[in-house]
């Protein structure tokens, strides 16, 4: 029940963004920005001397999560909504964006708080347009969350 309920809520985001091409156009540019935009404002962070620890603890939690989320993701083999073969649950994008949007608010919540709704943006495009369901994004972000917290400890326990 809870899988028909998750493909029925991404069928209506995908029936909603569809409806209007300005709503789709705008939904597919911010899930094909998702990526490159977080890429290049991790290296902005690291290239700049006073943010260099804040980018270098964002990559980190970013690589290990969006890794954690392929080696899940590859295991269950959850089939996306559109014509990917591969699975989808969990999302890398949704792992990735939200350790690196965590990482990034617990030097900088400002920031941290811009990458957050960034990566809502994104992510909810990746559901308009097919490339998940709302499920994938969820988890991907849980265990991004997740991941990021373990990484913080570890920084913290040595």
């Amino acid at each position: 029940p809870l899988a028909r309920r998750d493909r029925r809520a991404g069928d209506a985001m995908r029936r909603a963004a569809g409806s209007a091409p300005a709503l789709h156009r705008a939904a597919d540019g911010a899930a094909r920005a998702l990526s490159p935009a977080f890429r290049a404002g991790v290296a902005v962070l690291i290239v700049v001397p006073r943010t260099r620890r804040t980018g270098l603890e964002a990559l980190v939690a970013g690589v290990a999560a969006g890794m954690s989320a392929r080696v899940l993701r590859d295991a269950i083999g959850r089939r996306r909504p559109g014509r990917r073969a591969d699975g989808g649950f969990p999302s890398r994008h949704g792992a990735a964006a939200a350790a690196i949007a965590r990482a990034v608010h617990r030097r900088n919540p400002p920031l941290g708080v811009v990458m957050a709704v960034a990566a809502c943006a994104g992510l909810a495009g990746r559901v308009a347009t097919a490339q998940h369901e709302p499920a994938d994004i969820a988890a991907g972000a849980a265990l991004g969350l997740a991941v990021e917290r373990a990484a913080a400890a570890a920084r913290r326990g040595r």
